[in-house]
């Protein structure tokens, strides 16, 4: 998943860039219309239907909830096999948040005791498998906790229980194959890329499973829009600028979008995008984008930089003659 995303309703998107925010910007339309020209969409044609239609209008943390409980599934079914993750995003999150309740306070009890809890029963099911209410609660309390992160807001229902957000991610859990999510070798959990996540702003994909990149779609609609598309491959481009993180010799040879909601998992070999010299040569395309975006943006903060020291200067020229006057 990365670190941007869309929620219903109730809140703001936070102002730093990231990979899907670039691939859905229209002022970025010069970036989308390149994926658009070098890489057709491929035939999507599938009837599944929807197993897990939406109980209510809460998208955003219920995706959000979904990838803490696949990542706890995936932990739990490769216990033999090499599975890397980076720090929850929650785990963050509670460290910054708690340093701003009062040590005391109601608030900060209820914040420690909710945050223990969900570590607790993360760890009652990595033991046993076993699904429960009280992780399904925990799962939604870590994703609306995340958002203090994402958008640097305090989510006014943190700690309410919503009995049908609760059924609603068991609905998608129950959709889960975990064929679909078995390891032949390694799994990485968030991966990032480095310099190639630095340069978009920050950038983690949802899994690379083996060969696979997998992006988790948590959506009714069983359809492969452009940006899903544009998203997967971006990241396989990102591990080309920057390499897997804690990966030596990764290699990507697969893209895939996991449809949630219909137990789904869609696979597509890159090698059908085109050969080794186009990849490279876009590659060297996006590279070379995002440098004259670095470049713009350091240009407009030199001169930002330029007028706030020239307003500056004008102050203290003003208070050093005021206090020539007053003498």
């Amino acid at each position: 998943m990365d670190i941007m995303f869309a929620l219903s309703g109730k809140f703001k998107r936070q102002s730093q860039m990231s990979l899907t925010s670039y691939l859905t910007d229209t002022k970025h339309q010069e970036l989308r219309n390149k994926f658009k020209d070098e890489f057709p969409k491929p035939a999507f044609a599938f009837d599944k239907p929807l197993i897990a239609p939406a109980l209510t209008n809460n998208y955003g943390v219920i995706g959000t909830a979904f990838d803490y409980i696949l990542r706890f599934f995936i932990e739990f079914h490769n216990k033999k096999k090499s599975v890397e993750s980076t720090k929850w995003v929650s785990d963050i999150s509670f460290n910054r948040l708690a340093k701003r309740f009062e040590p005391n306070s109601d608030k900060f009890s209820e914040l420690a005791y909710r945050y223990k809890r969900a570590k607790e029963n993360y760890e009652k099911f990595i033991e046993s498998g076993k699904i429960s209410n009280h992780l399904l609660a925990d799962a939604l309390f870590l994703a609306k906790l995340d958002l203090y992160i994402r958008i640097g807001v305090i989510a006014p229902d943190l700690f309410d229980e919503n009995e049908l957000d609760i059924q609603d991610l068991n609905s998608i859990y129950a959709a889960l194959n975990y064929k679909d999510f078995i390891a032949k070798e390694s799994c990485i959990l968030n991966p990032t890329f480095g310099t190639g996540s630095l340069i978009v702003g920050g950038a983690d994909a949802d899994i690379i499973l083996d060969d696979t990149i997998i992006d988790i779609k948590v959506t009714k609609h069983l359809k492969l829009e452009r940006v899903y598309l544009n998203q997967t491959i971006g990241y396989y481009i990102l591990s080309l600028i920057g390499g897997i993180d804690k990966v030596k010799n990764g290699k990507i040879k697969n893209i895939g979008i996991y449809f949630a909601r219909h137990g789904f998992l869609w696979k597509f070999p890159l090698s059908k995008l085109g050969n080794e010299k186009k990849l490279t040569n876009f590659k060297k395309w996006f590279e070379e984008y995002f440098e004259q975006i670095r470049l713009k943006a350091y240009k407009e903060n030199t001169e930002k930089l330029k007028i706030l020291g020239k307003e500056i200067a004008k102050e203290k020229k003003l208070k050093s003659v005021t206090k020539k006057v007053k003498k």
